[in-house]
């Protein structure tokens, strides 16, 4: 058996015996039709881009002025020196860059065995863009070393984080995508925060981390080929080794394989290929995760075929991206960055590609789910929590810091300016809460405890929209901005709902499609942000979930329906806490399952929203906070629901006053900060945890 032919979760025909003697090589029975398909899907890219090119081709570029820049422009004929420097290197470097994801990607799936894998999934393109960061504020004293070789410290740093925490729960397709997700929203919320103390030197970071493909030289086209070359080389010859890696490590292990090493060493071509075009043009998402699933789909009989396919198909749809990129720049006047159309494109196909396949199964959530003791936390937990929320929430309001140093308000003569941090205060608590809230009911109706809002698209759905609107309409009222965000949340929450309907024991599918409907969403929103001029600021702000705009009528009206929302959980805690046991058992006990899902999952975007509309998008507080709820011993739905919230209140009302004083008399949003800590937090625990050993 030849397992260069192996791929991972697929059926490649029949073997027979060829030759006269009958021992003849063993080969496979195979067709035409996988050619046939990479053919097609290969075709339809080409003439996409081909086609795009020529509408918005630059009509001063005649065959003439192309034939004299084609090689050595002359120096007086500018259309040529700009199609030799400009137009050219963009068009080779396209090709490149999409040729390098496209092999990592299919190189990180097949040797993880994770259809969820990809440089951008794990972290890999984040670690790069962050180190970037880190040298261009060091300035001439990081000199000593090229940007590749910071950009390869990064993303190998965070690749190497994540593959430690997968390989304590054996490498997991939805606990590893979730670990590279934290660390991936870890080091954009530090990202984030560097550009925020300094703006003037990172001002780069907002454009280029959309993958911007504009070029003045041959350097980086130079240096791509280079490393694709190399990488693809290494790679291709290495294919029985990565075949041995996708059948599983205990056969690999039998035939005298060293797996660790085997898979360490191909990952680190990958991570190496991936942070030279993270340095050369940015991070370019979801084509080093859909290109590899569309060629899976076609079924290549073999591993180099596989890698081979991934990375022309991956850089003839880069190419067409970054030509319908330049075409919508020129029409619009606007810049339109290449990632952003990538993903824009990328998501919906990957996520049509999911309706129509299967990835594998995940154990039941009862089986985990029931074994152990019953004993629940009892009330000193909630006493704890409760006198915790209080002395934040006082800290929060009575504590300050100028540049003389820190004070603490008196509230009879300070009571203005108590006056006017109440409403962030409670603002930040109630959206904490609600968020938290959220994130529990998501994890009760996909059945898993890595679901979140963020993870899943919902809370995307509503900042899109927001986004949009405000945008689109100029000055509108904030019931409008509210309005528009819950039809978001809940347009986001159907498409969601319907996935998981189809796909209720897949967790790896339905988180997938949940990343593909997010970065298609985030997409949109960078789209408009890169055109947006004076109401960018403030969009941008918001979007880090600031508190700053909040007031005291919206945070009554947030506690209101907060409050609603948990005596209509509570009262619902029996079939909400029957979902645990999947959709059989509910079933025979007389539960209307799909009703149940349906509605509870409505709550869940209601509540999602709402903390969007007040304060922004709030990342992994709707992960974490449940898993803290959980780490101190609540089982009972009624006490997980509870110090769910409580838990959600006190991370978002301690991050917001963080935020404030932390960097005075500089701000931090306080979203910025509870993604930064919650993200980190998360990783702590996962890394704590190995497959099987808990409920997560």
């Amino acid at each position: 058996m030849d397992l260069r032919r192996h791929r991972f979760g697929e059926n490649h025909g029949t073997c027979d015996r060829r030759g006269t003697d009958g021992d003849g090589p063993l080969t496979t029975s195979v067709s035409s039709a996988p050619a046939a398909r990479l053919t097609g899907v290969a075709l339809a890219l080409a003439l996409l881009g081909a086609a795009t090119l020529a509408a918005g081709w630059d009509p001063r570029l005649t065959f003439h002025v192309v034939r004299l820049g084609l090689f050595d422009p002359p120096g007086d004929v500018f259309a040529a020196v700009m199609f030799h420097y400009a137009t050219l290197p963009r068009l080779v470097v396209s090709l490149l860059a999409g040729a390098s994801l496209g092999l990592a990607g299919a190189a990180m799936q097949t040797v993880l065995r994770n259809p969820l894998a990809s440089p951008t999934t794990l972290g890999v393109a984040t670690g790069a863009q962050f180190a970037l960061a880190l040298a261009a504020l060091a300035g001439p004293s990081a000199a000593f070393l090229p940007r590749e070789a910071w950009s390869f410290l990064g993303a190998l740093g965070a690749a190497g984080l994540v593959h430690l925490i997968g390989k304590r729960h054996d490498f997991e397709p939805a606990k590893l995508a979730l670990a590279g997700m934290a660390i991936s929203l870890f080091l954009s919320a530090a990202s984030a925060a560097l550009v925020l103390f300094n703006e003037q030197q990172l001002a780069f970071l907002f454009l280029w981390g959309s993958g911007h493909l504009a070029q003045s030289d041959w350097t980086g086209a130079v240096v791509l080929s280079l490393a694709f070359v190399v990488a693809a080389a290494v790679l291709v010859a290495s294919a029985r080794v990565i075949g041995l890696l996708a059948v599983g490590d205990g056969l690999a292990e039998s035939l005298g394989l060293r797996t660790e090493t085997a898979r360490v060493a191909v990952l680190l071509v990958a991570v190496a290929l991936t942070a030279a075009v993270v340095a050369r043009v940015g991070i370019v998402g979801f084509v080093g995760l859909a290109i590899p699933a569309v060629v899976r789909l076609c079924r290549p009989r073999s591993v180099a075929v596989t890698l081979l396919a991934s990375a022309g198909l991956g850089a003839l749809a880069l190419f067409a991206a970054d030509a319908l990129a330049q075409l919508l720049s020129g029409a619009s006047g606007r810049l339109v960055p290449a990632g952003a159309v990538t993903a824009l494109f990328g998501a919906p196909v990957l996520f049509l590609l999911l309706a129509r396949t299967r990835l594998q199964t995940r154990p039941k959530p009862s089986a985990l789910r029931s074994a152990g003791t019953f004993e629940d936390a009892g009330p000193g937990l909630f006493l704890k929590l409760g006198l915790l929320l209080g002395l934040v929430a006082a800290a929060a309001l009575t504590i300050g810091r100028t540049g003389a140093g820190w004070e603490l308000l008196d509230p009879a003569g300070d009571g203005t300016l108590l006056l006017a941090r109440l409403p962030r205060v409670l603002g930040a608590g109630l959206a904490g809460a609600a968020i938290a809230l959220s994130g529990l009911l998501v994890q009760k109706i996909v059945g898993n405890d890595l679901a979140s809002p963020e993870l899943l698209g919902i809370s995307n759905g509503a900042a899109a929209a927001i986004v949009l609107v405000a945008l689109i309409f100029g000055v509108v009222s904030r019931t409008l901005l509210l309005l528009s965000g819950f039809l978001g949340a809940i347009g986001a929450t159907l498409i969601v709902l319907w996935f998981a309907r189809r796909h209720r024991d897949q967790i790896a599918a339905v988180l997938l499609a949940g990343i593909a409907l997010g970065v298609f969403l985030d997409s949109i929103v960078r789209i408009a942000l890169a055109n947006a001029s004076m109401q960018a600021a403030t969009l941008l702000t918001w979007l880090s979930g600031s508190t700053v705009l909040v007031s005291l009528p919206e945070t009554l009206w947030l506690a209101v329906f907060l409050a609603a929302s948990l005596g209509l959980v509570l009262a619902c805690r029996r079939p909400i806490g029957l979902l645990d046991l999947g959709a059989e058992l509910p079933q025979a006990l007389g539960l209307k399952v799909r009703a149940v899902q349906a509605a509870t999952l409505f709550l869940a975007a209601l509540l999602a929203s709402a903390a969007t509309m007040i304060i922004g998008p709030l990342s992994f507080v709707g992960l974490i906070a449940p898993h803290l709820a959980r780490l101190f011993g609540t089982r009972l739905l009624a006490a997980h629901v509870a110090a769910t919230a409580l838990f959600g209140a006190v991370v978002m009302v301690a991050s917001d006053f963080v935020g404030r004083v932390a960097m005075s008399p500089w701000q931090l949003p306080g979203g910025l900060v509870a993604g930064l800590f919650g993200s980190l937090g998360f990783i702590l625990l996962t890394g704590r945890r190995r497959s099987g050993a808990g409920a997560a």
